[in-house]
């Protein structure tokens, strides 16, 4: 009888956590859905893309913020001096996007994400970072969608990443080891959780931009729906 009932309240408390899984997961999901329905009006979206323009690539759960690479506001061959190859074309645009360190240098491919890996990237447990990676400018222009707001665009948002940056005692950039070719990883200021994800940074550095954005953005989707809107604006016009 004793067994009985033991197994009778795990299976109750069993179902209780699922069913408040299944509530914090419908609202988290609803959250997201609204804010990006209802997004805050960008100041600056009526203002086209400077020359060359900031992008924004996407991917299927990760947003990144494409910025040239011998810029006018800032050169980052120089700023990332011997931090990047000296032999980058000139056509090279840089994909900034911030995030869990694990999640860059452990999880390459879907079978890497473990429950592990997951739950201590979502309770803020390992280092945050940047991740830049070199791209080719016609790849960029092909697959990203140009960012509107002209210069001054560009210029928060660069501001914005390397405000996120973290240095040393002398001043320097605090790289870390990735076995993934041809990327740099920066640490990072912050906290990674369920409500401060890689594209909720993005959401925000568009928003400080004067861009259309989420103010809930933990999916690829709360970035991209916002700016989607001044497609459609631009075509009506």
């Amino acid at each position: 009888m004793d067994a009985a009932r033991f197994l009778f309240t795990g299976l109750r408390w069993s179902g209780l956590v699922l069913t408040a899984a299944l509530v914090c997961a419908f609202w988290y999901l609803g959250a997201s859905w609204l804010a990006a329905a209802l997004p805050v009006s960008g100041k600056t979206a009526h203002i086209p893309p400077a020359r060359p323009a900031a992008f924004l690539c996407e991917a299927a759960f990760h947003t990144d913020i494409a910025l040239p690479l011998d810029g006018e506001v800032i050169n980052w061959r120089k700023e990332f001096r011997g931090l990047i190859p000296d032999y980058l074309p000139r056509d090279t645009y840089l994909l900034f996007g911030w995030g869990d360190s694990v999640f860059f240098t452990k999880v390459l491919y879907p079978e890497d994400m473990t429950a592990s890996r997951g739950l201590a990237a979502l309770a803020g447990m390992n280092p945050v970072a940047m991740r830049i990676v070199p791209v080719y400018g016609s790849d960029v222009r092909s697959v990203c969608a140009p960012l509107h707001g002209g210069q001054d665009t560009k210029a928060v948002l660069i501001e914005e990443i390397l405000n996120s940056l973290k240095k040393d005692e002398g001043g320097a950039y605090r790289p870390i080891e990735t076995a993934v070719p041809g990327e740099l990883l920066l640490t990072a200021k912050g906290r990674y959780s369920p409500f401060n994800t890689c594209n909720q940074w993005t959401a925000s550095a568009l928003g400080k931009a004067g861009l259309p954005r989420a103010t809930f953005a933990p999916f690829a989707w709360s970035v991209t729906e916002p700016l989607d809107r001044i497609k459609g604006q631009d075509k009506d016009g």
